[in-house]
């Protein structure tokens, strides 16, 4: 195995025991949550129930008979509505977003966590400091969340028997290459005869890609707290001319000529995608019986770089506890549960994402030699995980869809990278304008 540093070392290191410990003393912890005199406390749960199902309420409620919970299946206008009329629900899933914290919606959860035994901050991996919000950026100041799994969603799979086909040196899975150096690999892929060298799951959006690349680079996005941004950087300047070149090279799908399927995973399963950009849970596709022949070549490299290591997490999906919650001491009881209790040890079983508890990690599946691997690379790549620039005013779907027009515009030659870049900011600009206009 790779060298690894002192602090994923004690990841490895006794997470047996942590793990049994937390077990244990998940059972009867945060009392101040239980019943009244009226009888148990009712929790009001909003999650998908693919993710929170009827069998871990019925577990929950077992152990905790002074707490009941009502399970509403997750649906972004009811929480609205919800939120509006003052009937919030007690936990929500959600992403991490710098605008649910600058309005005061979610809880600040950081007494919860000073008094938790298997919930606190010394616990949690670097990857929840995106729930992180000091008043004014993300990544730094008092939790408001904690994410249910995650993954380093800017790392390589790659199918090594392709490059060997093609004569193709494959990627190190241990030192970081760069997106230039990437990109130049897909051409002689491309040019071997390899029919899909490189994906990076354009149709899912490119913004959190553009984000992370200008970050590598030591650059920001954001001006005025936020509401502008600034393009005509260097860093934004080769982020995008990146993007643009990546497409002339027709080297993976692009608007332009999209997957079928809307995303890699079926074409890398069937062996005619030699890379694809997913975080570690991309692995999970690769249990299938229809996988096993790419599985035996399969291997996770690093993310790549266009200067300082960071790997990003485009997600962070979790729980948090609405600020108008009548329950709140209840709702982090089953905070506790979902996230650290029997939920959480068996979701990092299926390596379908990565515990974001050190204790949880010798959880994960490493029967296969691209698990062990994989596990091996993530825990290494969860050194470099920094929350990206976020703003109050913009959504990442605006940078999805703009980035993705002026992009796929410039990839015609109806305009240069650097015009591309120019557009993409003035309808940003736009967008954040009207973004601050409505919330005051």
């Amino acid at each position: 195995m790779s060298e690894i540093s002192k602090r994923s070392h004690r990841l490895l290191i006794g997470t047996g025991v942590a793990l049994t410990g937390a077990m244990v003393a998940l059972t009867g912890c945060s009392a101040s949550g239980g019943a009244s005199a009226d009888g148990p406390t009712e929790v009001t749960v909003m999650y998908k129930s693919s993710e929170f199902t009827e069998d871990m309420i019925a577990a929950f409620e077992e152990e905790n008979p002074d707490i009941t919970i009502s399970f509403i299946e997750y649906d972004q206008t009811r929480l609205n509505a919800m939120l509006a009329s003052g009937d919030a629900p007690d936990l929500v899933r959600g992403g991490p977003n710098a605008n649910l914290f600058a309005k005061g919606l979610a809880t600040n959860l950081d007494d919860f966590l000073a008094s938790s035994d298997v919930l606190n901050a010394d616990l949690l991996l670097p990857a929840n400091d995106a729930w992180r919000w000091d008043g004014s950026q993300v990544g730094t100041g008092s939790y408001y969340g904690i994410i249910k799994d995650w993954s380093p969603d800017a790392t390589i799979w790659q199918n090594e028997a392709l490059f060997e086909e093609a004569g193709v040196e494959p990627l190190d899975t241990v030192e970081v290459t760069s997106w230039d150096d990437v990109l130049e690999k897909a051409i002689e892929l491309k040019d071997a005869g390899i029919e899909y060298p490189f994906g990076i799951e354009w149709q899912w959006g490119l913004g959190n890609l553009f984000l992370t690349m200008v970050a590598q680079q030591g650059g920001t996005v954001y001006t005025d707290g936020g509401a502008a941004v600034d393009l005509e950087t260097p860093e934004a300047q080769r982020a995008i001319s990146w993007l643009v070149d990546y497409g002339k090279a027709e080297v993976g799908p692009t608007s332009l000529n999209p997957l079928p399927d809307g995303q890699d995973a079926p074409t890398f399963v069937a062996g005619k995608m030699a890379m694809s950009m997913d975080g570690y849970w991309f692995g999970g596709n690769l249990q299938d019986e229809a996988a096993a022949t790419v599985a035996e070549t399969a291997s996770m490299a690093p993310a790549p770089t266009f200067g300082e290591r960071i790997s990003p997490i485009f997600g962070g999906v979790g729980a948090w506890i609405p600020e108008a919650s009548k329950h709140k001491d209840a709702a982090w009881t089953v905070m506790e549960y979902f996230m650290a209790g029997q939920p959480a040890a068996d979701r990092a079983t299926t390596g379908w994402g990565l515990p974001i508890l050190e204790s949880l990690w010798s959880e994960l599946p490493t029967e296969e030699p691209y698990q062990q691997q994989a596990a091996d690379a993530a825990l290494i790549e969860a050194e470099y995980v920094v929350p990206l620039e976020q703003s109050q005013y913009a959504q990442g779907s605006q940078w999805d869809q703009v980035i993705d027009e002026q992009v796929t515009s410039a990839i015609k030659g109806e305009q240069s990278a650097e015009e591309a870049a120019t557009a993409i900011q003035d309808q940003m600009n736009v967008y954040l304008a009207q973004s601050k206009d409505q919330l005051g």
